[in-house]
């Protein structure tokens, strides 16, 4: 089976992410895409995060009608902070036959050398990244150029949805809809929770 790994805060999860992930499924052929919640980012601080269980019911709202994508809560049930190695260790424990497909931003991607064991993750994973625009796709390939442990990684080059879950929350403090950002199923979770105001 391939499987793409798409890892992040989502806090929260919003139409972007979506397209993504369906973008991915489509180009790369993937059999699945597994959303994977981050618990504690190694460059974030998570007194901005909603809680684990929050953010997981939203994703669950997202993708409930897509039978490609699953939801893991693999990073929350390990203590500490949650680096991507680890968690591809544990995938591979848990889908020995599977062939994986990391998905990352094209920012992370541009920032790869400095993630922990990041050679490593490229042996087990083949890494994806979509770039923004046509100067982005330039710099994406001239960075792959440059890292030979890159030389696998794939680099799309479909329409990437410009919104940010930092945005979204911005919208939700000053009073702004975000219904054209985000599932109705999770616009409507966010209110009734009243979350990010």
């Amino acid at each position: 089976m391939k499987t793409g790994i798409f890892g992040g805060a989502f806090n929260p999860v919003h139409s972007g992410h979506i397209r993504l992930a369906q973008n991915y499924l489509d180009y790369l052929k993937l059999d699945r895409v597994i959303f994977i919640p981050t618990s504690v980012a190694p460059h974030k601080s998570s007194d901005e995060f909603a809680s684990n269980e929050d953010r997981l019911n939203m994703l669950f709202l997202a993708t409930e009608n897509k039978s490609s994508f699953e939801i893991s809560d693999i990073e929350f049930k390990r203590e500490g902070k949650s680096y991507t190695f680890d968690t591809l260790c544990e995938l591979k424990k848990l889908y020995p036959d599977d062939e994986l497909c990391l998905i990352m931003g094209s920012d992370q991607f541009l920032f790869f050398n400095n993630w922990y064991k990041a050679q490593e993750i490229a042996q087990m994973a083949t890494i994806c990244t979509a770039s923004r625009n046509d100067e982005d796709y330039e710099k994406l390939l001239e960075f792959k150029k440059e890292n030979s442990y890159l030389k696998n990684a794939v680099i799309c080059d479909f329409e990437v949805f410009e919104i940010s879950s930092s945005k979204i929350r911005k919208m939700m403090k000053d009073g702004e809809n975000i219904g054209q950002f985000v599932p109705k199923s999770v616009e409507k979770y966010i209110k009734e929770k009243k979350l990010y105001v």
